[in-house]
């Protein structure tokens, strides 16, 4: 039998960038000095291994109604970047990068062109450069192309991010305790109790499960079941040869990238396995981002391998984040799902998380996101 030990206002379950943003958003707007549970470090998952692209388009074509979604996400990080750095006194280096996507057959360029037209209507800008003037503004990619699709989007380190919203917090009360919640239960008038694997127990009035493809977990006990899988993605960590300077530009093909980072590696990706709940990082999948990444940027043969790590995507049926309230579990929230977009969606979801645990409402329209699509009612 569990013990309950500790009482608090709001308790928080995964210290990734989204519970991390979540407590931020609590405290310095609500003033509600929330405590995250989290296994095993700050970050130390997906969050903290993410490329750290923003861009609303890519491989991905979404539903209008979750790229508007993903746009506004962006746009709060212009908005939040500099009070965020400013807050927690860590520089996670948001800047311009420019992106390039593109096509290397008829059929490819047809679907960028027809893109194209909808980004626009989205309000987007997007650029079309022909092959004739690829290689003197991107001389990276292969000649093999057919053009490209040109927008200027954002990225940051990730890790430094996820840090950055935790020290805010911190700075404002956010507590932080280590463990691993393996049992959630409601008991009467709005208590909730997660067990610890240590056997401790903390009672609270509200809870926010946020913790990655480990949400499924929780949501089996509390009888709500929520189809989120992990997938694993593999990046390679690449350096290039004295002497040689990086690209100033990324380019993206379906699951192939290159992305340059501020300290001067290069990012190149990735993978989606379906293979559980195993965060390994493999040399297949290291050996097959590698050949698709050089046969579309053949100078990049002569990088060199600094490190592949991998985490695990929490990853829902439709593609579409889990966001809101469990349906019949007062005080019960869920903030998991995002996929490949957890970074560009961590601070939108921790404001209208935090609202909705402070207000019970948000000034967004999340119902496309609510646990309830998934029709199980308690």
């Amino acid at each position: 039998m569990s013990t309950a030990k500790y009482r608090r206002d709001v308790v928080i379950i995964g210290g990734g960038v989204i519970g991390c943003s979540i407590a931020y958003f609590l405290a310095a707007y609500h003033g509600i000095q929330a405590t995250i549970v989290e296994r095993d470090a700050i970050g130390s998952a997906a969050s903290g291994n993410a490329a750290g692209e923003l861009a609303a388009v890519g491989r991905h074509r979404y539903s209008d109604v979750f790229t508007r979604f993903i746009l506004q996400g962006i746009a709060m990080h212009h908005e939040f970047a500099d009070k965020i750095i400013e807050a927690s006194s860590i520089d996670y280096q948001f800047s311009d990068i420019t992106q390039v996507r593109p096509a290397f057959s008829k059929s490819e360029e047809m679907e960028l062109k027809s893109q194209m037209d909808w980004q626009k209507s989205l309000g987007l800008v997007v650029d079309w450069v022909e092959p004739s003037d690829l290689g003197t503004q991107f001389g990276w990619l292969s000649p093999k192309a057919l053009g490209a699709v040109v927008t200027l989007e954002k990225q940051l380190e990730s890790y430094p991010f996820c840090l950055a919203m935790l020290q805010a917090g911190e700075r404002l009360g956010v507590t932080v305790t280590s463990g691993n919640a393996v049992k959630v239960t409601s008991l009467r008038k709005q208590v909730i109790e997660v067990e610890l694997e240590s056997r401790e127990a903390i009672q609270t009035r509200n809870l926010v499960i946020a913790n990655g493809p480990w949400a499924a977990v929780l949501g089996d006990h509390l009888g709500f079941p929520m189809p989120i899988r992990p997938l694993r993605g593999q990046i390679v960590h690449a350096s290039l040869p004295a002497g040689i300077e990086q690209p100033s530009y990324s380019i993206f093909h379906d699951a192939t990238y290159m992305l340059p980072k501020a300290n001067g590696t290069l990012l190149l990706g990735t993978t989606d396995e379906d293979v559980g709940f195993n965060g390994i990082a493999t040399k297949e999948a290291e050996h097959e981002i590698l050949a698709s990444v050089v046969d579309m940027i053949p100078s990049l043969e002569m990088a060199s391998v600094i490190r592949t790590t991998a985490c695990l995507r929490p990853s829902t049926s439709d593609d579409l984040p889990v966001i809101g309230q469990i349906p019949g579990r007062d005080g019960i929230y869920v903030a998991s799902g995002h996929g490949h977009k957890g970074i560009t969606l961590a601070l939108i979801t921790g404001k209208v998380i935090a609202d909705l645990v402070a207000t019970q409402k948000c000034d967004l329209d999340i119902s496309a996101f609510n646990p309830s699509r998934f029709g199980f009612m308690y």
